[in-house]
């Protein structure tokens, strides 16, 4: 009796020790596999908020993608010019409605235009070579507020760029850009803010002194409130004489505009450029016939 309860006692010990070697191994190797990673918290944060930031973040619009070529012959592009953008108050030509430039500027995106920065714009008239086979330069003048308002967005949603030129002594008067649109404006690397003169003086019949100093401090102003080089002086109502280029060279200016029609070229001079009035009442037909196209 003893013998049998010894024999089925080891029997039963047997069986336990198998059974354990075959359970437990793989049993806690499954268990293990599939444990929940658990992050710190600091950790867990990062996570959300990476995953938050993908979730939410639209794609940017792809920036125009510049090929340099040299030209053949001398380059010739339409600067356009704008004043307000805005509903036409009393049959005034500065005025263009909003709807209108939003169809201007869809139109000149639709046939292929590039649109030019200051830099850009200078290096076509000194090298004699573009960034595309259609260019442009679309610039507003005086600094109003409703150009900010309406056309910067209008810009910023086709991706094109935009030149503001500021009367620096004007800036918080009611219908002008303030201190504060003006910095809002320079983080928007389409958008460049120039120089209208201090207080929108006709440079044609100024004394050198007083050219000077209405180039020299316009320029100051921008420089240091917006932390670049100011490089462009757009001449107030177009108007300019003899000597204002060269003021303009003493002064750190690198391109002048005036109001004379025409498309930009480097044979006007650097400090003489041409541009393209655009008043109300355009078609996308007319509209592109007025630069060329």
């Amino acid at each position: 009796m003893k013998k049998i309860l010894g024999i089925s006692l080891v029997t039963l010990l047997v069986a336990l020790v198998v059974t354990c070697l075959l359970y437990f191994p793989f049993g806690l190797a499954k268990q293990v596999g599939h444990q929940p990673i658990k992050l710190s918290k600091q950790a867990e944060n990062k996570v959300i908020t990476k995953a938050s930031q993908s979730a939410s973040t639209t794609p940017e619009k792809q920036e125009e993608q510049a090929k340099w070529v040299k030209s053949d012959q001398p380059i010739k592009f339409p600067i356009l010019m704008y004043h307000h953008i805005a509903d036409v108050v009393d049959g005034n030509t500065l005025f263009v409605p909003a709807s209108e430039f939003k169809m201007e500027m869809a139109a000149l995106k639709k046939a292929g235009y590039y649109t030019l920065s200051p830099d850009e714009a200078l290096r076509v008239l000194t090298t004699n070579e573009k960034p595309a086979d259609k260019i442009v330069w679309v610039t507003f003048d005086d600094g109003y507020k409703n150009a900010q308002q309406a056309a910067a967005p209008i810009l910023s949603e086709l991706g094109m760029k935009g030149s503001f030129f500021i009367i620096t002594g004007m800036v918080d008067n009611e219908d002008k850009m303030t201190q504060e649109s003006l910095l809002e404006m320079k983080k928007n690397p389409l958008i460049s803010l120039e120089s209208h003169t201090v207080s929108h003086i006709d440079l044609q019949y100024a004394t050198p002194d007083e050219a000077s100093r209405q180039l020299t401090q316009s320029k100051t102003y921008l420089d240091q409130l917006l932390h670049q080089n100011t490089s462009v002086i757009c001449y107030p109502s177009g108007r300019y004489n003899d000597q204002t280029g060269d003021i303009a060279t003493k002064a750190g200016y690198q391109l002048g505009l005036t109001t004379q029609p025409g498309l930009a070229s480097r044979a006007d001079g650097l400090f003489a450029l041409h541009r393209v009035r655009v008043s109300y009442g355009q078609t996308e037909s007319s509209f592109m016939s007025l630069i060329g196209n």
